[in-house]
């Protein structure tokens, strides 16, 4: 299997990158809090200064070599970064001593839907493949300590925090001290324990943290998505109201090894009511009986879920693509086609029909997103603002404000991909590549569609497909 296999097989399962540069700037809180924390670190410790940056799909899609790791256009990501390549791009990646610890003071994003941490083994030294695998459960908004209350995930939008990410607890408690010294409240200052061994199915498995040849490479990805005011949190991602550091006292290994917290149960033991169920097989059949009636022919797609780690990848020894146990992720292909899914004609269509899980409060967000199968770039999302009971009854020719199908899809969507949209509503357009906007595609080029279900309010992991109502979806062929 060569590396654009593995890497298409594990997404599946998942997300990510590619970087971007931009200028750098802190708010006159987080550089206060910064300056007092620098002039702190004792001076036998070892500081290195970081920068934040975020990813740029448009540079990996027009990269003439390179993968995209399936980037969730939804969702802009964030990462700490210590150098810079021969072309000026910020790197990804970094190895790290036992005993360091990568710090982050900043002011948390304005308000919206999604927000986490994430930490990742990227690449092992060998392998001609990133396995890209997270390391643990993500540091999300249910669950960050902020300034804005003593109590944790509670009024975190707009509030000043700290993250130090580290495999030594001593290290971590020698650097809270420092930053609770520098003005941060202990409720704000948070940890984020990097294993030295995981111990997936019981069989222990080194990290391999260290410098030169046998160390991996690592990194901390921030993820973000659906603000309630966009204009707000492009100003944000412009002002990256960050402080990046990287610290290590004057010893090499860990004194004491960071708690293991691997994955949390994604069992909440409350499941979406089975009455959902009927009602979207209803639905789909009133779908296909319209375009059927229209001269469509229409065939399901294999639509599949993943329920892997990035425990589960390191110890098969494949590609994660940068995986979150937030997120339930779906893949949705043509099995017919190798993977593929190919139109025709541009007013071919795809029509995904599920139940909003948002609204059943089973997720905190939803989305569907078009990806090319060369590059595994995000193209173009819908989310779950859009996947609403309107779209439903649209697309199942319901219009009669009478009918008794207004109460049944209440929680359902149904939303069509098209490269050509005209004349059809709820509809998401594919886009051509353009000179000022190259990331798209030709019409009846190949690609699939990844779904992700982020974030289940009481278990603040992934939803348990268990749980959950799966979504459905069929190709239309168009006459």
């Amino acid at each position: 299997m060569n590396t654009r296999q593995r890497t298409l097989a594990a997404v599946l399962a998942l997300t990510a990158l590619t970087a971007t540069r931009a200028s750098w700037a802190v708010d006159a809180t987080v550089q206060q809090i910064a300056t007092r924390f620098m002039s702190s670190i004792p001076a036998d410790w070892t500081s290195v200064p970081g920068t934040w940056e975020y990813f740029d799909p448009e540079a990996c899609f027009t990269a003439p070599t390179g993968i995209c790791y399936g980037n969730n256009p939804t969702s802009p990501y964030g990462f700490p970064s210590f150098a810079k390549k021969q072309d000026g791009t910020p790197t990804f990646s970094f190895q790290m001593n036992p005993s360091e610890a990568v710090v982050l003071v900043f002011r948390t994003p304005p308000t919206m839907r999604y927000f986490s941490f994430a930490q990742y083994l990227v690449k092992r030294p060998g392998d001609d493949y990133a396995v890209f695998a997270s390391l643990s459960d993500s540091l999300n908004q249910l669950k960050i300590g902020t300034t804005g209350s003593q109590s944790p995930g509670t009024n975190v939008f707009n509030q000043y925090s700290a993250v130090v990410w580290t495999a030594d607890a001593a290290t971590y408690e020698a650097t809270r001290a420092l930053l609770l010294a520098s003005g941060l409240p202990e409720w704000a200052i948070n940890f984020l324990p990097l294993p030295l061994t995981i111990t997936p199915a019981g069989s222990p498995i080194p990290i391999g943290l260290g410098y030169g040849q046998n160390g991996n490479l690592m990194n901390l990805l921030m993820r973000t998505a659906l603000p309630v005011i966009e204009a707000e949190f492009d100003a944000y991602k412009q002002e990256k109201p960050f402080y990046v550091v990287r610290v290590r006292p004057p010893r090499q290994q860990a004194q004491s090894p960071a708690p293991v917290i691997g994955y949390a149960s994604d069992a909440s033991g409350v499941k979406e009511p089975d009455g959902l169920r009927q009602a979207l097989d209803q639905l789909v059949a009133d779908i296909r009986s319209r375009y059927v009636g229209r001269s469509y022919r229409v065939s399901d797609l294999s639509v599949s879920f993943t329920t892997v780690t990035g425990w589960d990848c390191i110890a098969k020894n494949i590609g994660c693509a940068a995986d979150n146990h937030d997120a339930l992720y779906s893949f949705d292909v043509n099995s017919a086609r190798s993977g593929a899914v190919r139109f025709g004609k541009p007013k071919d269509l795809l029509i995904i029909a599920g139940v909003n899980h948002q609204k059943t409060g089973k997720a905190t967000y939803v989305n569907h997103s078009v990806y090319d199968t060369k590059k595994l770039s995000g193209i173009v999302s819908v989310a779950d603002p859009l996947l609403t009971k309107q779209s439903a009854l649209y697309h199942a020719g319901v219009s009669d404000p009478a009918d008794p199908r207004l109460a049944t899809y209440s929680s359902l969507y149904a939303y069509a991909i098209s490269y050509d949209c005209t004349g059809i509503s709820h509809c998401l357009a594919i886009p051509a590549p353009t000179a000022a906007n190259p990331i798209g595609l030709a019409p009846g080029s190949p690609f699939f569609v990844m779904g992700r279900k982020y974030l289940e309010p009481r278990t603040r992991v992934r939803p348990a497909l268990s749980e959950i109502t799966p979504h459905r979806t069929m190709q239309l062929s168009a006459p």
